[in-house]
Order: structure tokens, then sequence, then C-alpha cells
């Protein structure tokens, strides 16, 4: 085995244990859609969705299949 004893040579060899990753820490998205085509999903944690929720404003119906059985359904 070979002794390295500079950090970031074993950071990139991966010698030394990983830090724990977070994962109990809640995400929050939001479509976002340029074009009529494809859209792409912009994720934020909790703390930033608070800050920028007001400014995400619906437009339109929630889905196509809600817009249907709302017309016929009556």
């Amino acid at each position: 085995m070979v002794n390295v004893i500079d950090k970031n040579v074993r950071a990139i060899l991966g010698l030394d244990a990983p830090e724990p990753r977070e994962i109990t820490k809640n995400r929050r998205g939001v479509m976002i859609y340029g074009h009529k085509t494809a859209g792409t999903l912009q994720v934020m944690t909790n703390e930033s969705w608070e800050r920028n929720k007001d400014y995400y404003v619906a437009r339109g119906a929630r889905s196509a299949v809600k817009n249907f059985s709302k017309n016929i359904c009556r």
C-alpha cells in the first residue's frame, strides 16, 4: 500500500472516507416553459422556494383531464 500524505492527492484518489451526503433535505421544483415543446425543471431548496413562490403564478388549468371532467360531468 502506498502512503500518501498530501490531502488533495488523497481526495483525488478517493482514499479518505467521503463526507456524508445530505439525504433528508426536501427540495421543491417548478416547471419553466421557455417555449411550446419542452420545459425545464428548476430545483430549489425549501428556503429558496419560500422566497420565490410568490413570483410563480399559475396560468391556465391544472390539467387537460380536469378541464374535460369539469365540462362534461356537471
